[in-house]
């Protein structure tokens, strides 16, 4: 089979495509054929050496993909049944373990979900680990109908699954924030509203102006670095702020006074941290709203496997407005 592999962690000029075993399941793995490897945020960062210090070190040489998309090929002792679409992403594939950037992958059943009929193939590359992070983020917040959230990062997959899974569990009303202008145009395009350009006006006032004055109940921040701290100034008395990702920087200067005035807080929350059942739990919300309607992923543009390097950088470089996936 087809395969991508890097022997170090020097860039996408160390990738190598070369053909290779297809790998034998044992235990509780199920076989899927890939449709549709994911091109993630992480996986740059692993390809790069740009993982968190505190994080193991990546088991050289390895197949990289951290999520992913396809079909089951063998469904071992599982549940699952031959052909059924499924989704996957988890710390391990594509730093510890063998990822997504294979015809074939093995795959432990825990950590797969069914793909709903109502999502194509590339979104779901993506929405395996956007959704559930998204979910349980919000579910750690204390969400629950009638509630004010603000999103940010509506261009990250993270950001835009915070903001529709809110709408979709009944929140009052939904912010979110661009960086520029063509985000926010892109976001407007999208059906999404109260999207704040913060390259003509600051997070806070963009939130006082839509929201009557007043803050916000919860915010979800996957961008991290000093958008959180502007974030945190958004927060309404006892409100939660959940902290998930740092796209624009892995530190920020908080004003303290921004959380004692209003009594509010901040928590960490990782998706894998998430036990099987939780992951279940996230995945079934995620297929109920996806076939309602309420919900839907955006999709950027999947590009060939063997063009791997060239999606990556174009993901790294370019910050699309959707998932970016390979395909076959």
């Amino acid at each position: 089979m087809k395969s991508w592999t890097i022997a170090g962690q020097t860039g996408t000029d160390d990738l190598r495509l070369i053909e290779t075993d297809k790998p034998r399941i044992s235990g509780t793995e199920v076989l899927v054929r890939m449709t549709t490897p994911g091109v993630v945020p992480f996986d740059h960062a692993i390809i790069n050496n740009e993982n968190e210090a505190n994080f193991p070190a990546a088991v050289l040489p390895i197949q990289p993909g951290n999520q992913g998309a396809g079909v089951v090929e063998d469904p071992g002792g599982s549940s699952f049944k031959k052909g059924e679409r499924v989704m996957f992403g988890a710390f391990v594939y594509g730093f510890m373990r063998p990822g997504s950037w294979a015809e074939y992958v093995a795959v432990e059943a825990d950590h797969l979900g069914r793909v709903p009929d109502s999502v194509p193939d590339g979104a779901a590359s993506q929405a395996a680990v956007a959704y559930p992070t998204a979910y349980f983020a919000l579910k750690e917040a204390g969400m629950a109908p009638g509630k004010t959230v603000l999103a940010t990062g509506i261009g990250g997959s993270v950001g835009n699954a915070a903001y529709q899974l809110a709408k979709a569990l009944g929140a009052k009303k939904v912010f979110s924030t661009a960086g520029s202008s063509a985000k926010a145009d892109a976001a407007a395009q999208a059906g999404f509203d109260n999207v704040i350009d913060l390259s003509k006006e600051s997070m806070m006032s963009g939130i006082h102006a839509r929201n009557g004055g007043e803050g916000v109940d919860i915010v979800i921040d996957s961008v991290g670095g000093q958008v959180i701290a502007e974030a945190i100034k958004c927060v309404r008395r006892y409100g939660k702020t959940i902290t998930l990702g740092f796209a624009a920087g892995r530190t920020s200067t908080i004003t303290l006074a921004d959380l004692i005035l209003h009594r509010g807080s901040i928590q960490g929350y990782g998706a894998y941290t998430s036990t099987p059942a939780e992951w279940r739990e996230a995945w079934d919300v995620f297929n109920t709203f996806a076939d309602e309607g309420k919900i839907k992923v955006l999709f950027d543009r999947s590009f060939p496997f063997e063009q791997a390097p060239q999606a990556l950088r174009y993901m790294a470089t370019q910050r699309p407005f959707g998932a970016v996936a390979l395909h076959f």
